[in-house]
């Protein structure tokens, strides 16, 4: 039976939240270690935790991926793991030569040469004098550095200081592997080169954790995945699912709370080039969310069923009334248009008072994204808008469970297809 190349068991770090009390209590922990009574395990006045309890392991040859919104704590970790930052609570136990990758040129001496510094970084790496020597040309060669070799570090860009990092990182054949997002710097072709010689170290063995803020990059490389959030995890589960909720969670983060009119048709301008505006005489109060039980809500699973209810305020009597809803994705506006008359082939007349207009779209293929409403109201025989709100609402569609739909973030409908091959 294999032993876990890498164990971590109630990982924990913290930080201040200043200058000020990160250098004070920094002093005041490495005085308790020079004393042999350790870190402080409780969180002090000024302090977040950056890591909490964090716990898994994994044996050779896994690959994991770690993903998390900006802040979440997956730098840290990789960070701990590597030695750079000691835990305030709990134990990692790593078995091998450990190959890190963490950010563009760390642990280079910019006054030296990326030759020097081949032979430097590689010893720190735990490789041997000769074994530098031997793997000296094929770290070169990886690099592609050619008549920069001799050139001080300081004077590289972050493109080349990542291509040496990680020709070092990886020639020495490390049974452990940390990669952080400095992979997505460079040209399409040396990438390329990085995860084929990735996937050349998973099969003979070395265990990876790559972090990276794209999903197609983790589910290439790892065939598991590790979602952490405020430097909580729940631990290791199947790579697609991690991405899953990464996404998930960086929907969330790029929502806004989006307030409706007030009700008042005094304040409704009567003019085009804002966000809001119409003649006034009908005017849309408040917009939801309905699930297709009815409930209110903020996010729905790709395919769902849901309704948009309108709570309209009409003033005056209308006839000749036109519904109008349209959908806007991050990226791209008017992705979809939702039409009364397109619909129906019909008008609609309100008397004055208060109406509800619900509109059901029925197995809708937006993909996993935040999509913003915009509704309106028109009359045919008027020709402008007796209401109009951009972003008046939105919506969160999250991943399906039985499938992953990762292809590239910009698109935003989903099209059913079959494919044949021969």
């Amino acid at each position: 039976m294999k032993r876990p190349a890498l164990i971590v068991e109630s990982l924990s770090k913290k930080f201040g939240l200043s200058l000020r009390a990160g250098l004070k209590y920094g002093l005041i922990d490495s005085c308790r270690r020079l004393l042999g009574r350790g870190s402080h395990d409780r969180l002090r006045d000024g302090e977040f935790w950056a890591l909490d309890s964090i716990s898994f392991s994994l044996l050779p040859g896994d690959a994991l991926g770690i993903m998390g919104v900006n802040g979440s704590g997956k730098t840290t970790l990789l960070r701990v793991l590597n030695g750079t930052y000691a835990p305030d609570a709990g134990k990692v136990t790593l078995r091998g030569r450990v190959g890190a990758l963490i950010a563009a040129g760390a642990g280079f001496s910019p006054m030296l040469s990326g030759r020097e510094n081949i032979h430097i970084s590689g010893t720190l790496l735990g490789m041997t004098p000769a074994e530098v020597r031997r793997k000296f040309d094929e770290i070169v060669a990886f690099a592609e550095l050619g008549e920069f070799l001799d050139m001080p570090v300081r004077n590289y860009s972050s493109g080349m200081a990542v291509r040496l990092g990680f020709a070092i990182a990886v020639i020495g054949t490390p049974e452990i592997l940390l990669v952080d997002e400095v992979l997505a710097v460079g040209d399409l072709s040396f990438q390329k080169k990085c995860f084929e010689r990735i996937q050349h170290l998973k099969r003979q063995g070395t265990t990876i954790l790559l972090v990276s803020h794209a999903p197609a990059a983790i589910w290439s490389v790892c065939d598991k995945g590790m979602l952490i959030e405020r430097g909580r995890s729940a631990g290791i589960v199947p790579v697609e699912e991690a991405c899953k909720g990464y996404d998930h969670a960086n929907m969330r983060t790029r929502t806004s709370k989006h307030q409706g009119a007030d009700g008042s048709a005094d304040k409704l301008p009567a003019q085009y080039g804002g966000a809001r505006g119409g003649t006034g005489e009908a005017l849309v109060s408040a917009m939801e969310i309905l699930d297709d039980s009815g409930r209110t809500v903020s996010e729905v699973s790709f395919g769902a069923t849901f309704i948009m209810r309108l709570h309209v305020d009409v003033h005056r009597p209308l006839d000749n009334l036109i519904f109008r809803i349209q959908v806007d994705a991050e990226i791209n506006k008017a992705i979809a248009i939702i039409d009364s008359y397109e619909a129906h082939a019909r008008h609609y007349a309100l008397a004055p008072g208060r109406h509800i207009v619900d509109v059901e779209v029925r197995n809708p293929n937006l993909r996993p994204g935040v999509y913003r409403f915009c509704p309106s109201i028109s009359c045919r025989n008027i020709g402008v808008h007796v209401f109009f709100q951009y972003d008046m609402s939105e919506l969160i569609v999250r991943h399906a469970a039985d499938r992953f739909l990762y292809a590239d973030f910009r698109a935003s409908t989903h099209l059913q297809s079959a494919f044949a091959v021969s």
